[in-house]
């Protein structure tokens, strides 16, 4: 039986607490002043160990199957004074109740089959969402929508194997499997189907997530004073002299109740200093894991505008001209601030906000996928393009139909119903404790 703390470990009007094991709600009331024998509602009790009341709270009792978990469960809802949280802590603990690992609430509900692996991956992605669009992205796939879809996907090769392994079985018959049942249009849709699932999924990433704007271009530009003033403190060291930031320095700031995460990087030059160097690939790295690059340039460095643009390619970026104080620039930009003096500094935090939001909103995306999740679909793909190859040409039908198991072992694999050992680890240790 385990027990977490599910709210964060901070004073607040009130904190929560889950339990979930087997005969939980019989051992639990043993600390209330008055038992609990009705589920799924909500009574206000005292938990009372040692003759002292801890808290009055508010408490709810799930039987299994009928619960998050698929067990015996219960909530706490009580105060969330720090003091009540350690005294509750403590009866868990004397009740014979082991504090809970990261996300093993979800990992036993995805081993009683109350949610799919999907499903529980998609758990974490909203717990993780920094704004409103991807919060709903995740809410769509934690829902079963994504899992829905791809169980009917499975179920459609599933039915298109029977023609297939009925042309390999009976092919002395006078019966025409393949034609009979559509197998070639089938498949297409098939085809189809995947094709726009990959094409419309967001891949999530930690940083990603967590909306990474990144401070980008040669030294010496203001990169870290204007990172320094868009925060509003002083984050990062500031000096005249090339090369002083050799690390990646980040810090978080909200802004129209996004949260965004500010990343200053080295400037990149060619440099015979080792550490310097590391820095420069640092930033070079960072860029393909941002959600937005501002390239800041000044007087000195604007012939370099067009080297940077070629560097990041189709990477969602913008142009900003910093130093304005000291005069105005000789090319356009997206926008033009002084990190200085704060002219265009709100400005530029607007744009940012825009191109963010932009972004997600323009891509039409329909669900957020783990890179894990875009490996097995576009395997799946492959192994089904192979089949149509065969199937069209009429040849290796036998081999056609070990390409359309591969499809649903692959799909299988991503619902959860065949893994590797290593996997759940690897998902469920980066929940939440509670979760």
């Amino acid at each position: 039986m385990i027990f977490a703390l599910a709210t964060p470990v901070a004073q607040s009007a009130i904190g929560v607490f889950r339990i979930s094991g087997a005969g939980c709600c019989e051992i639990f009331n043993k600390a209330l002043n008055k038992p609990v024998s009705d589920y799924r509602k909500v009574f206000l009790r005292d938990v009372v160990w040692d003759g002292a009341l801890i808290d009055r709270c508010s408490v709810v009792f799930y039987s299994a199957p009928s619960s998050y978990t698929g067990e015996d469960s219960v909530e706490v809802f009580c105060h969330g004074g720090l003091s009540v949280i350690k005294s509750l802590t403590g009866v868990f603990l004397h009740l014979g109740f082991r504090e809970a690992d990261p996300g093993e609430f979800s990992r036993i509900a995805f081993e009683n089959g109350k949610l799919s692996l999907n499903e529980a991956e998609a758990v974490g992605d909203l717990i993780h969402s920094e704004d409103e669009s991807r919060g709903l992205l995740s809410s769509e796939a934690v829902a079963g929508k994504l899992s829905n879809m791809i169980k009917a996907l499975g179920d459609e090769v599933d039915a298109l194997r029977v023609f297939i392994e009925g042309s390999i079985d009976f092919s002395d018959e006078d019966y025409d499997f393949i034609s009979e049942g559509s197998v070639d249009e089938r498949l297409f849709e098939v085809r189809s189907s995947l094709v726009n699932l990959i094409d419309s999924s967001l891949v999530s990433t930690k940083k990603l997530t967590k909306n990474r704007v990144l401070f980008f271009g040669p030294p010496n530009t203001g990169k870290s004073s204007l990172f320094n003033r868009m925060l509003g403190f002083e984050r990062a060291l500031v000096s005249n002299i090339p090369g002083t930031t050799r690390d990646l320095i980040d810090s978080e700031i909200f802004y129209n109740s996004i949260n965004m995460e500010l990343v200053d990087s080295a400037g990149v030059r060619e440099t015979d200093d080792l550490i310097e160097t590391k820095g420069v690939a640092l930033s070079g790295n960072e860029v393909l894991d941002s959600a937005l690059v501002l390239v800041v340039l000044d007087h000195h460095t604007e012939s370099l505008a067009e080297d940077f643009a070629s560097i990041l390619n189709k990477k969602n970026h913008l142009f900003v001209f910093n130093k304005s104080d000291e005069g105005s620039p000789k090319q356009v930009y997206d926008c033009v601030v002084s990190a200085k003096s704060g002219e265009g500094i709100q400005k530029l935090k607007k744009m940012i906000f825009d191109s963010i939001q932009n972004t997600y909103k323009g891509s039409k995306k329909t669900f957020i996928v783990r890179e894990r999740h875009l490996v097995l679909f576009r395997s799946a793909l492959s192994s089904l393009d192979a089949c149509i190859d065969k199937i069209s040409k009429e040849s290796d039908v036998d081999v056609a139909a070990e390409d359309l198991r591969m499809v649903r072992a692959t799909f299988d694999e991503f619902l959860g119903v065949k893994y590797p050992d290593e996997l759940l680890g690897d998902i469920f240790s980066d929940f939440c404790i509670g979760k």
